[in-house]
């Protein structure tokens, strides 16, 4: 598991990099344009911006699930009795992994089509579409993998109290 751990953390750092890189991108570009030099400083910061928060999105959930910083809610194994909670917590994640594989499966299939007949995603920059949709199936991969520490692990998603606890 230290082997994942480092993959996202890594992959985590990657999209913070590019979170800044396209806002960088987007201030210089509007900077350009407002003292018009040449118009516009280029189109493509907007395309990898669009294909960019995809990538983020992908990267940064493994990261976010391992360290249970992504938003649910815990009003209901709250309200649970305090032998029910660890199981229904489990069940809760496996849920998660389940619907992970699955996710996996389609963005897979999908990307091995793009890849089979060549499809390109066209705007100012052409870009293989599997290049774009083969993220998804990397990012469900290893949030299953994640989800699957809190069905098999010591630890459990959920903490059994209601309210933000941080």
């Amino acid at each position: 598991m230290r082997v994942i751990d480092r993959i996202c953390d890594f992959l985590a750092i990657l999209a913070g990099i590019y979170l800044v890189a396209i806002m960088l991108g987007i201030v210089i570009s509007a900077v350009a344009r407002s003292v018009n030099l040449s118009g516009q400083w280029s189109s493509h910061v907007f395309t990898f911006a669009e294909f960019g928060l995809l990538y983020i999105v992908m990267a940064a959930s493994p990261w976010l699930v391992r360290h249970k910083g992504h938003v649910f809610i815990e009003l209901l194994s709250a309200a649970l009795p305090k032998s029910v909670q660890r199981p229904f917590s489990r069940a809760v994640s496996g849920l998660c992994v389940v619907i992970c594989a699955i996710l996996v499966w389609y963005t897979f299939q999908g990307t091995l089509k793009a890849y089979q007949f060549g499809d390109a995603e066209m705007r100012s920059l052409d870009m293989p579409k599997w290049l774009l949709l083969g993220a998804m199936p990397i990012g469900f991969g290893l949030m299953g993998i994640q989800f699957a520490r809190f069905v098999f692990g010591p630890e459990t998603l959920h903490s059994g109290q209601a309210g933000v606890y941080e």
